[in-house]
């Protein structure tokens, strides 16, 4: 199970972290993202291959206080999609100036 952690404090190491969450379960990767020079972001993402450990681990770490920032961690989302897993975007409204329309929309004219 993939989960996403925020909130990470910047001298937190990834080894810390992956020994941290060892003991709720096996740690597959442990990756804190960092900017072009290096810097951590304070957010990254952890994969554990055993869900239960993964939920386990999220009960008791969520929210929980590591070097004066409290950490949250969660199940990872898949990018673009809603927690019901339809993606889900605004679709655009075009007008057009032409005489199907009378070039005229909502009173104005375009």
């Amino acid at each position: 199970m993939k989960l996403f952690i925020a909130n990470v404090p910047h001298k937190l190491s990834e080894t810390e972290l992956k020994e941290l969450l060892n003991q709720f379960g096996q740690v597959d990767s442990v990756m804190l993202k960092t900017d072009e020079e290096g810097k951590r972001k304070g957010w990254g993402f952890v994969e554990m291959p055993a869900s239960e450990q993964a939920k386990t681990a999220i009960a008791a770490l969520n929210g929980k206080e590591i070097y004066g920032r409290k950490i949250a961690l969660s199940e990872s989302e898949e990018r673009g999609k809603s927690s019901s897993g339809n993606i889900q975007r605004q679709r655009r409204e075009y007008r057009r100036n032409d005489q199907a329309y009378g070039g005229d929309i909502d009173g104005n004219k375009w």
